[in-house]
């Protein structure tokens, strides 16, 4: 049992207790009256027999009573309470998981199934209603919220937002609540962490020579509703005095089947040739059977039936793993097309959450791009990109390629080794071993050996690539990026960045700051993956939404032509927003809401893979969940913090303390009640 006013109501005892004590030892000052007999009015005289200004202290029921009464107000003013665990102080942090997994059907609140999204906000507004609300005491000493226990609430998914700062106010805290809408995006829970810690008060000590030490703020007691499915728990760093208490939401053996992965890929010899790949799992302990639509602009193109293998109870100490499986689908088609597949059990089996059974595809139309090859003395590179599906690779020296009208007649262009004088002409290039003038890159020197350390690999060229460790340079160009002009960089050494994508008018650029002859890349098969990449991005053939890479919670990113003026994006939910290209044509977007089919629109120039309708060009990006963690909706007993594992709360544990003043309140009006009936009565002991 926790007293949260002990003093007030020490101090009240010291005056009230005695001052009744007192009253009844004081003897009664009765006025004269004469009376025919005294014979029954005997107790009364022994009264008067008395001399002393204090009579002695008999049993009376009136006295037990009040005792009680004022005994039970006493203890109502040190707001007694009982609660599972320790509070600590009057700051609670309420979190609440929104992302996909919440949206589990299996969560139960008065006896009806609702989502585990639903079942956390109705338990939450149950801890927003039982928070100490001030005394009439606090109120009088420390102002309107002096006493009051407060709360923020904030979500999370992907990224952390804070619905409500910290209040003591019920109605704001409730309604903050009651607005939490699910996203399809996963589940990241650091920065909603990080974010309770940046309302916690500063803490100091002072030190013996009088300077304070900053303590680590103490959050307080921290109410989290998830079902576990956090992808980065060890980056959650609770303080030593936080009280994490973590609500379950969820079974541990709840079933769901979801799509996990989603490809296309064109067929190298025949690219009209389209293969599309799904991924198909299931936490299931048994085979579960599945229907896969696609469906092609609308259109129900085939349905394959897929079986997917029990969850593999051997495989992880800890949980089993789910169940995977798939199927390909093929077709004819040269044209672009926007393809949607879904997942249908057709076993009668359960499937928990339904935002996982649907994902699209925006797959480009099959191109087949000219591509020069420009060096004074090439050797890998056009080694490297026989054999892809070009329609023409043209090696060329300088002068022959200034003969055939320079870019103009190519889709891309490598240069490498060489460069031309002055600014690179209106083209997209591939330029190996160079830096390119106008591009917002300026050279600074030259460095000696390195390695590439690290990429981004959240950029279509580089993200099926594995270069730690296995590229070793010679010598490369030091290059800063000139500030405002958009230029990304794609790959660095430890000695500064080597690889960039930059833009400048209607020039775009891969650019590689080093000669990949002099070092040992051309002896990887990752620098074949990346030529043809680096091609086939300049050439529009691939993007970074084409093939699924973007998701809920995630930033959309497009680079639109040069010129492209009145850019919009409409949403799957009907909503637009406005968007304004960068210098280089890059637009951005984020965090993208949820999966579905996203368009963009502008008007101006076109890709070669846009769709030109009259005046408006558009162009649609996939976004889809695809996360086997989501996917996995077994909710988890133990979340692995970085300070220390946090079990779930016990099923039917208090959530916060029970309050007991409101009782004893209650206790204190009842006694004074029949205190009153027996005085009333004139029944003494």
């Amino acid at each position: 049992m926790n007293w949260l006013t002990p003093g007030i109501a020490a101090l009240a005892a010291a005056v009230a207790v005695p001052t009744l004590l007192i009253l009844y030892f004081l003897k009664l000052r009765r006025r004269d009256v004469e009376v025919s007999s005294t014979l029954l009015w005997k107790r009364a005289v022994q009264d008067m027999q008395a001399n002393a200004p204090f009579q002695k202290l008999r049993r009376n029921l009136l006295l037990l009573l009040q005792l009680l009464v004022l005994a039970a107000g006493l203890l109502a003013i040190a707001q007694p309470e009982l609660s599972a665990r320790s509070v600590t102080g009057d700051r609670h942090v309420i979190m609440i998981d929104r992302s996909a997994s919440m949206q589990t059907m299996d969560g139960s609140w008065k006896g009806q199934t609702v989502s585990r999204l639903e079942q956390s906000k109705n338990e939450a507004l149950e801890v927003i209603d039982q928070l100490g609300e001030p005394t009439w005491l606090d109120s009088v000493m420390g102002g309107a919220e002096a006493g009051a226990e407060r709360a923020t609430v904030i979500t999370f998914d992907s990224q952390g937002g804070i619905r409500q700062p910290m209040s003591a106010d019920k109605s704001l805290l409730r309604a903050a609540i009651e607005s939490i809408e699910p996203s399809d995006a996963p589940t990241s829970a650091a920065e909603a962490y990080r974010l309770a810690i940046a309302q916690a008060p500063p803490r100091t000590v002072p030190d013996r020579d009088g300077t304070f030490i900053n303590l680590p703020p103490a959050v307080g007691t921290v109410h989290l509703w998830t079902d576990g499915r956090i992808g980065d728990p060890a980056d959650v760093v609770p303080g030593p005095e936080d009280v994490v208490r973590y609500y379950r939401m969820g079974e541990m053996n709840s079933v769901n089947v979801g799509i996990t992965g989603l490809r296309a890929e064109r067929d190298y010899d025949d690219p009209r040739q389209l293969s599309i790949f799904v991924g198909v799992s299931s936490t299931d302990v048994i085979a579960r059977t599945v229907d896969v639509q696609f469906i092609v602009n609308g259109s129900l193109a085939s349905v394959r039936s897929a079986t997917i293998p029990p969850a593999d109870e051997a495989a992880s100490e800890s949980r089993s793993l789910p169940g995977a499986g798939g199927v390909v689908f093929t077709l004819d088609r040269a044209a672009g097309a926007v393809v949607e597949v879904r997942v249908q059990p057709t076993d009668g089996g359960a499937d928990l959450l339904e935002r996982d059974n649907t994902g699209w595809l925006v797959v480009p139309p099959s191109k087949r791009l000219s591509v020069a090859v420009v060096s004074e003395d090439d050797f890998f590179t056009t080694l490297a990109l026989e054999g892809l599906p070009y329609g023409e690779l043209a090696s060329l020296s300088p002068s022959e390629f200034e003969s055939r009208g320079g870019a103009a007649g190519f889709d891309v262009v490598i240069l490498d080794g060489w460069m031309p004088e002055g600014m690179l002409p209106a083209g997209n290039y591939l330029v190996l071993g160079g830096v390119p003038e106008g591009m917002g890159l300026n050279k600074t020197g030259e460095g000696g050996p390195s390695e590439i350390v690290d990429w981004n690999e959240d950029h279509p060229v580089m993200r099926d690539l594995e270069l730690g460790g296995r590229v070793t340079i010679s010598k490369a160009t030091n290059v800063e990026i000139e500030q405002g002009s958009g230029a990304v960089v794609l790959a660095e050494t430890a000695r500064g960045p080597v690889i960039f994508d930059a833009s400048s008018g209607g020039t775009r650029a891969i650019v590689v700051a080093f000669d990949p002859d002099a070092s040992s890349w051309p002896f990887d098969v990752s620098y074949v993956v990346f030529l043809a990449a680096s091609v086939d991005a300049l050439g529009g053939v691939t993007g970074g939404a084409s093939t699924g890479v973007v998701h809920p919670g995630g930033t959309l990113s497009e680079r639109l032509p040069i010129g492209a003026r009145s850019v919009s994006l409409a949403m799957p939910s009907g909503q637009r927003a406005n968007l304004e290209p960068a210098p280089d044509g890059r637009v951005a977007f984020g965090p993208v809401p949820g999966a579905g089919v996203y368009t963009l629109s502008w008007r101006g120039p076109a890709g070669l893979t846009d769709s030109v309708d009259g005046d408006e060009v558009t162009r649609r990006v996939a976004v889809n969940l695809l996360d086997p963690l989501e996917s996995d909706v077994r909710s988890a007993a133990v979340l692995p913090f970085a300070s220390g594992d946090v079990a779930a709360v016990a099923e039917g544990e208090s959530r916060t303390p029970r309050r007991l003043w409101p009782w004893l309140l209650l206790a204190a009006l009842a006694i004074s009640l029949f205190e009153w009936w027996v005085y009333n009565r004139r029944v003494y002991l």
